[in-house]
């Protein structure tokens, strides 16, 4: 049932929560089965800005934004899955326009109104991650209006999941019931939809610091600005050497720094966990990865990172950090700007200055990377040399 499920509309008849549960259960089985859904797009490190911003423009069209939501969604619409009109098409069209204006107004703006662009940003290309991978979701307008997650102002964090109000962050959130994880050597795909039904039972309160502490990007600089780990530990996939089947080797770790062992057990739950070279080390048969229960993010070149999870068992996608972050960040800008100010201006404490500046720094290098792993047929990775 849709309930069960997690994503139930208190408005939503019974039939209606079957329908939808049906649904997504159908999703998810073809993506599952699907194999190289999207193709790895390497991009040279000393223009991929600039590709960046060609392949994003190319979102821009009608025709373009119907077929992306066929091949996103494999199952839902119809029967043969006809996919949206012209007229829904060009609703996206307009939200993705209207995202990379604001997010090259954000690059080129001050810190000062810098979070509130890339906000706005992050919400209008949402809107079309949604329509194109949400299940059960076929039209912007009918889409709730909030945000979805709520600002604590006492306590500078955000609050979301459980009975919190639905809106643009809980329909993204539920816009990936699974993951695929994708390198040049491996590929296979999560099943996320308890990670889904754990999210709207569980109300949670998150931190500026436990989300930067979760992204790769910020490791060293969040680990010296704090005194505190970073959550992202290295992590490589290969195909172990099992002549009787195919079976991807986990390494989590470095070799000095590890994450608990707690936390890994959650993730691998039911799979053998050893330690060899100060690094854990889990076997998974290829049959069995999508019960993975492991948050998997990538960097800008495609190197995985393994997420010590501070929201055990809700899984967020990379994206969704992102606009949790700049929420927070903007409503700090638009309702205490004399603390923004003087939080940018380093005239409060070097340290949170810097990680600010170094967080935005970081998206601005990164997210049109995952805008178009979420919108897009490609999965972009720049290769690595003279990355700046």
């Amino acid at each position: 049932m849709m309930r069960e499920q997690g994503i139930e509309s208190p408005k939503d008849s019974k039939y209606s929560r079957a329908r939808y549960a049906h649904m997504l259960r159908a999703e998810v089985a073809a993506r599952l089965s699907q194999e190289a859904m999207y193709k790895l797009l390497p991009l040279d490190a000393i223009d991929y800005k600039s590709s960046l911003a060609e392949l994003v423009e190319s979102l821009e069209n009608v025709e373009q934004i119907r077929s992306l939501y066929k091949r996103r969604k494999l199952t839902t619409g119809t029967t043969k899955n006809a996919g949206i009109g012209n007229e829904e098409a060009a609703k996206l069209k307009n939200c993705f326009s209207q995202g990379r204006e604001l997010y090259f107004a954000g690059c080129s703006g001050s810190l000062m109104v810098k979070p509130l662009n890339h906000f706005y940003s992050v919400t209008a290309y949402s809107y079309g991650m949604i329509i194109l991978n949400n299940p059960i979701r076929f039209g912007k307008d009918n889409l709730p209006s909030s945000h979805g997650m709520v600002y604590l102002p006492d306590k500078v964090q955000c609050q979301f999941g459980g009975d919190s109000p639905t809106g643009t962050f809980s329909e993204l959130f539920s816009s990936f019931p699974t993951h695929a994880i994708q390198t040049k050597s491996i590929e296979f795909t999560q099943n996320l939809t308890e990670s889904i039904k754990a999210f709207y039972s569980t109300r949670i309160d998150a931190s500026i610091g436990t989300l930067l502490s979760m992204l790769p990007e910020m490791t060293n600089y969040y680990s010296l600005m704090t005194g505190r780990r970073s959550r992202a530990f290295p992590l490589e996939i290969v195909n172990a050497n099992n002549p009787r089947a195919l079976t991807w080797e986990f390494q989590i770790g470095d070799g000095t720094s590890l994450p608990t062992r707690e936390s890994v057990e959650k993730s691998f739950e039911s799979f053998e966990i050893t330690e060899r070279f100060g690094k854990y080390i889990v076997p998974v048969p290829a049959t069995k990865s999508a019960d993975v229960k492991a948050l998997i993010y990538s960097d800008v070149s495609g190197r995985l990172s393994y997420i010590e999870n501070p929201f055990y068992p809700i899984l967020l996608p990379e994206v969704c950090v992102h606009f949790l972050l700049n929420h927070i960040y903007s409503c700090i800008m638009r309702y205490r700007p004399e603390e923004w100010g003087n939080v940018i201006l380093n005239e409060v404490s070097t340290d949170t200055s810097l990680l600010t500046r170094h967080y935005f720094s970081n998206f601005e290098r990164k997210f049109l990377l995952l805008v178009l792993r979420c919108l897009s047929r490609y999965n972009p990775v720049v290769q690595e040399s003279t990355l700046e």
